[in-house]
């Protein structure tokens, strides 16, 4: 009698493992984390990676919001050209490749939060270069050494 019910439950579970129809898969919604989860789990960083984050968000205002205005800026404010204007700002494209490029190979050496902070400062120098600044050298020390 026991050997007949041990042999049907063996049965039974490899049927159901192998079935395709018993299995059921998890939806999207079930899975997915709460409002209040994500934002606890946010809240429950690291301090390095709230630095980071905020380090982020701030240089994406120091790049991506001055591109929009910068033309304008050069243009008007100093006097220059179009075509002299295009000129500049392609170099300092160039340029900030060279500075992506150049950081990338010190974050690797000194590490990623001394990298960020020079970054920062450097930036806060060339912004306020750019803001203050009256003069075609502080434009060009601005977006070529400081960008």
């Amino acid at each position: 009698g026991s050997s007949s019910s041990s042999n049907s439950s063996r049965t039974s579970t490899s049927a159901s493992v192998s079935s395709p129809q018993n299995t059921t898969l998890p939806t999207a919604s079930s899975s997915s984390p709460t409002a209040n989860e994500s934002i606890l789990r946010f809240l429950l960083l690291p301090s390095q990676v709230v630095i980071v984050l905020l380090l982020e968000f701030l240089n994406s205002f120091r790049s991506f919001g001055l591109r929009f205005i910068q033309y304008n800026y050069i243009t008007n404010e100093f006097g220059i050209g179009d075509i002299q204007a295009g000129a500049i700002l392609g170099i300092k494209g160039f340029v900030d490749i060279a500075f992506g490029l150049a950081g990338s190979i010190l974050v690797d050496i000194v590490g990623v939060r001394r990298v960020s902070v020079v970054a920062l400062s450097v930036a806060i120098i060339g912004r306020s270069l750019m803001a203050f600044g009256r003069s075609r050298i502080s434009l060009y020390l601005a977006l070529f050494l400081f960008s």
